[in-house]
């Protein structure tokens, strides 16, 4: 042992008090495995040694005892495990040798239980043979009866189920399926035990049928009824459909016929208003022109009351296209002793109207002609 070891030992001894001491008892083992008697010896030293030891690794010196201490303790677990490999050897020979043993008699038994069995087989399998055949035998008598009981109950079945598959069908359907039950006879031979189920099972569904009969032919006849009147009802829609198409085709018809007479009275309507307006523009620009006219017939006038030399105011009128007053011819020709040789004359006179009102001939002609003073 290190002399750290040591020291770590002596300031254990030395912090424990006497009763901490006795209250510390190794537990030591018994065995009669004289080779692990020397291993107890080092255990209880570990135990009274380390027990209570406080590691301490934070300092340096700490790190140092706490790993020699596992040195120490390690020692003692590597010499208990190459102990037990030793110990072991004598032990594991003679179990193998038990247990080619144990393997020798299992041979030696079963090769015995192969001969005796060779004996029981044939017994065996004849009884297995025979207790085969008197099971299946009565299985399929078993089975057999199953098969009649259930023949025979769905006989029954079909007198109880009858009613309630036929509940929605036809008159004509429910009374055939009826003549059919009623000629249905229950053999005793057929229905053995079960005679007495299938009798009442029997009328119960000619009970059951008859009534579905009566209620079947009630339905149809109501059926038929209400078919007629939807007949007679779908009619008389359809003749108030035809009727109403009529009316409405009716009242489109005279509907568009007042649009057309209403369209006709507006179009003539606006053709007088177009035509009145055209009339009002034509009277308006016969109303200017007529006091154009007269505007210019007065001008003229105020010109022929007081005269001027034809020479000079003719070749203006000409050069500005301006209006000469109309002149009467009686009165060109009753005035032609006092106008000089150079006045123009009447042709020229009604050329220079024509020009200046932008009008024929004639009609500047009948105008001077129409002119009285």
């Amino acid at each position: 042992m290190s002399a750290n070891t040591k020291q770590a030992q002596e300031s254990l001894e030395m912090s424990e008090t006497d009763d901490v001491q006795k209250s510390v008892v190794p537990a030591v083992a018994v065995t009669d495995i004289a080779e692990y008697r020397p291993h107890e010896e080092q255990i209880v030293r570990l135990e009274t040694t380390y027990a209570k030891l406080v590691v301490d690794c934070s300092t340096s010196e700490g790190l140092a005892n706490a790993k020699e201490v596992r040195v120490d303790i390690r020692d003692v677990r590597y010499a208990l495990a190459n102990t037990t490999k030793t110990a072991l050897v004598p032990y594991q020979q003679k179990v193998k040798d038990a247990q080619a043993r144990v393997n020798q008699v299992k041979e030696f038994g079963e090769a015995l239980k192969d001969r005796v069995l060779a004996i029981e087989a044939p017994v065996d399998e004849a009884i297995k043979a025979e207790e085969k055949r008197v099971a299946d035998a009565k299985a399929e008598r078993e089975r057999v009866e199953a098969k009649r009981v259930e023949a025979i109950r769905t006989k029954i079945t079909r007198f109880s189920s009858v009613a309630a598959a036929y509940a929605s069908r036809s008159a004509a359907d429910v009374a055939s399926v009826l003549q059919s039950v009623k000629e249905s006879v229950i053999l005793p031979e057929e229905y053995a035990e079960f005679e007495a189920e299938g009798t009442i099972a029997r009328d119960n569904a000619i009970e059951q049928l008859e009534t579905l009969h009566r209620s079947a032919v009630e339905r149809e006849e109501a059926a038929a009824k209400l078919l007629a009147q939807q007949k007679e009802l779908d009619e008389l829609r359809e003749k108030q459909r035809i009727a109403d198409e009529n009316a409405e085709k009716e009242r489109q018809r005279i509907a568009a016929e007042d649009r057309q007479r209403i369209a006709d009275q507006q179009a003539e309507l606006n053709r007088q208003r177009e035509q009145l307006q055209r009339d009002q523009d034509a009277q308006r620009l016969k109303d200017e022109q007529n006091q154009r006219d007269q505007e210019e017939l007065a001008r003229l006038r105020a010109q022929a009351a007081a005269p001027a030399p034809l020479t000079a105011v003719t070749p203006a009128l000409v050069a500005e296209k301006v209006e000469i007053a109309p002149i009467c011819t009686h009165a060109v020709a009753s005035e032609s002793d006092d106008v000089t040789t150079t006045a123009p004359s009447v042709d020229d006179i009604v050329e220079v109207v024509a020009l200046g009102f932008d009008v024929d001939l004639g009609t500047a002609r009948a105008w001077l002609q129409a002119i009285r003073f």
